[in-house]
């Protein structure tokens, strides 16, 4: 019996140290990523990576300026997103790389710094924000897509819905408020498979990534920045860790 148990543990210690070691290689291992790298040191207006094209934008509504920004400090690039009363988004296709059964986690570094003022997305007339992002797929006549966004006044932890020109239909959530800080980074992460089944009951094979900004309703001006996007796959472990605990029984 007492061979018995120092064999389990010994085989519980071995399955824990694998599970920490992919888990590792899978923080640093993602199969799409957009690092937003500029060559220059200044802003250059509307120069974006190649894959990327401005859409979302509505008729006689100003476009929301987006352009490439490198830190002169540690030289990495950002995609600066600038609205002032205006409306857009800036668009590309990781599904050409990402099966998102296998790669499903999406992983952002962003900050704000300027909220639309009043800005709140459970009401028509003041549903604008700094930034947010969107991942879109067609289902049939219909344009379904999910949504993470940086509020102002919509607590953290919000959950909404929204339809545009009755042909795309928004579920969104909101992650961050106006009381998240103006110019502090913060690195998000979501499983984009299961939030867009619970959202509308299937995985989609092929999808479109939106970084947005709008100001249109309040009025006002806002900006922002997104340092990388990535998608990698999700952590693993839970596995191991249930026949752990089988064995110890």
């Amino acid at each position: 019996m007492m061979m018995r148990n120092i064999w389990i543990k010994m085989l519980i210690a071995m399955l824990m140290a694998t599970s920490v070691y992919g888990a590792e290689r899978e923080k640093t291992t993602s199969v799409w990523r957009e690092d937003f790298d500029i060559s220059d040191d200044c802003a250059v207006q509307n120069i974006w990576p190649a894959g990327w094209a401005l859409k979302a934008t509505k008729l006689g509504v100003p476009k929301t300026t987006f352009y490439l920004m490198k830190d002169t400090a540690d030289g990495d690039g950002w995609l600066v997103v600038q609205s002032e009363k205006s409306t857009g988004g800036l668009l590309c296709n990781p599904s050409v790389k990402v099966d998102l059964k296998k790669t499903p986690i999406l992983r952002w570094r962003w900050s704000v710094q300027q909220l639309p003022e009043g800005g709140d997305g459970r009401k028509a007339g003041k549903d604008d924000q700094a930034i947010g992002i969107y991942i879109g797929a067609n289902d049939w006549l219909m344009k379904k897509t999910i949504a993470y966004r940086w509020e102002t006044d919509t607590p953290v932890g919000t959950n909404g819905e929204s339809s545009y020109a009755g042909i795309v239909k928004v579920k969104w959530q909101c992650i961050r408020d106006k009381n998240s800080g103006i110019d502090v980074w913060y690195v998000e992460e979501r499983n984009i498979a299961e939030d867009f089944k619970k959202a509308f009951g299937f995985i989609p094979a092929q999808f479109a990534l939106t970084v947005s900004g709008n100001s249109q309703y309040t009025k006002s001006r806002t900006l922002a920045k997104i340092d990388y996007i990535e998608f990698v796959a999700a952590k693993r472990g839970n596995e191991e860790r249930k026949l752990a605990q089988r064995m110890e029984k």
